[in-house]
């Protein structure tokens, strides 16, 4: 066996190396609990200790200095599994919370007869808000169920002028109601 302090050389660094590689291995396997990341961990201080031997001080405990390294590879790899834990248990809490919420909506008969009343609610206000004429084109399309033609007769005006107000009623509602999105396509689905 060599001296661990005479280990500078690439001679003596290679037997170095397969002499302790699979110590340090088994050391990071104990902590990481995964061969392939053990291996990495190790080859890369063993790697990390080569490259900057020179910067060492002369007498320092080879052994230890390494040893040093691959524990503190291993804390940085089960810390950050440890992150990604939390975080991966934060977002299943999340889309746990979300889907628990969806239920009781969907399964809560009352929320259907609230949310269409404030719908309506909006709605209702929104119309008023708008000039006369679109109103009233809006009510003859919407709620009276009359064509695009029929309301033109109705009114003597052209169907662009229809176009015009019923788009311009949409587009107001579609603003006040954008909280509402998903019923919106129930309500203004012909």
């Amino acid at each position: 066996m060599i001296n661990p302090f005479d280990i500078n050389s690439e001679k003596n660094f290679g037997t170095f190396y397969n002499t302790y590689y699979k110590r340090f291995v088994r050391y990071a396997l104990y902590y990481v609990n995964d061969l392939h990341t053990a291996e990495d961990m190790t080859h890369d201080a063993l790697l990390y200790y080569w490259e900057h031997k020179e910067l060492l001080p002369e007498r320092t405990d080879v052994l230890g200095y390494i040893l040093l390294s691959v524990k503190n590879k291993c804390l940085n790899y089960l810390k950050h599994l440890q992150v990604e834990a939390e975080y991966s248990q934060k977002q299943s809490d999340l889309r746990d919370w979300e889907v628990n919420v969806r239920i009781m909506t969907l399964e809560d008969e009352t929320y259907g007869t609230i949310f269409s009343k404030d719908i309506m609610d909006i709605v209702t206000s929104s119309l008023s808000s708008l000039p006369k004429q679109t109103q009233e084109i809006f009510i003859l399309n919407r709620f009276k169920n009359k064509s695009r033609k029929e309301i033109a007769a109705i009114l003597g005006v052209s169907l662009q002028k229809i176009d015009y107000h019923i788009n311009k009623a949409n587009n107001h509602l579609i603003n006040r109601l954008k909280d509402y999105i998903p019923l919106l396509l129930l309500f203004f689905e012909k």
